[in-house]
């Protein structure tokens, strides 16, 4: 049924039109991969909006039909359910530098009759600019760098300091692996690494230091770890920390872990 019909017919408080232009409305997670991992193919037109739950006004009367295609062919041809959202879960390729998916709408516009009412008329977003689009996601060939920073605070008396998470970038791949650690800081640290398959893991590094995770007598799967925890060795002697203050938080620590596909 066409806006104008429903407007005409269906909708005695009439409707109005809210025509959005879509920038991109497909992605690829993780955008970079190892071979092996998995990756999602997914798309949104809802984006904030809310479906209308009036019976009269049925969103699923608007749903587009996506069509996913992979080039390198990784999969056949996808057709996803009808909706304003959906994904598909693939295996990434073993071979090659990239895969890319191709998305296709059989609606362009994309017209969602929405929950929200404006001057009595209820809302239809329209997305237009809903062309085919392609998007890539890469094969890791080489050594990732993060650097985390170790903010220095007050835990009622305490010194405590933030601990850096390897899982924060939603671009990495999460079968990537600590190849080393590197203590940034002009103190001897204690690192403990946790997180992953192994117990929890705590060494010393002296200034600068970089710990290989490959070296023998660190225990196996300590290079799977997701959580990085940095102390001083000796407590900085500047900071005063007391359960009611004033405080002087301890110096901000400093690591960088290299990662690569295990």
């Amino acid at each position: 049924m066409s806006i104008i019909a429903l407007c005409s017919t269906a909708v005695a408080t009439g409707c109005m039109l809210d025509r959005r232009a879509i920038a991109s409305w497909g992605a690829i997670t993780p955008t970079q991969y190892c071979p092996g991992d998995m990756l999602r193919a997914s798309y949104d037109f809802l984006g904030s909006e809310t479906c209308s739950t009036d019976p009269a006004v049925r969103c699923a009367d608007y749903f587009p039909t996506v069509t996913l295609n992979s080039t390198p062919m990784v999969f056949p041809t996808q057709t996803l359910p009808p909706g304003y959202r959906g994904s598909f879960d693939f295996a990434a390729p073993a071979t090659g530098d990239a895969v890319t998916v191709a998305f296709h709408s059989s609606n362009n516009p994309v017209t969602i009759p929405t929950d929200r009412f404006d001057g009595g008329s209820r809302v239809f977003v329209q997305r237009t600019n809903v062309t085919d689009v392609n998007i890539a996601a890469r094969r890791i060939t080489d050594m990732r760098s993060m650097a985390f920073t170790h903010t220095g605070m007050c835990e009622g008396a305490s010194h405590a300091y933030a601990p850096g998470d390897l899982t924060a970038s939603p671009l990495l791949s999460p079968n990537m692996r600590l190849v080393n650690l590197c203590n940034n800081n002009g103190v001897h640290v204690i690192v403990t690494f946790s997180g992953g398959a192994a117990m929890p893991y705590s060494t010393m590094l002296t200034p600068g230091e970089c710990l290989d995770i490959a070296r023998p007598d660190i225990p196996a799967g300590t290079d799977a770890s997701r959580i990085i925890e940095v102390r001083p060795l000796s407590p900085d002697p500047a900071a005063r920390c007391s359960a009611t203050g004033p405080n002087t938080p301890p110096m901000t620590l400093r690591t960088t872990a290299a990662l690569a596909c295990r």
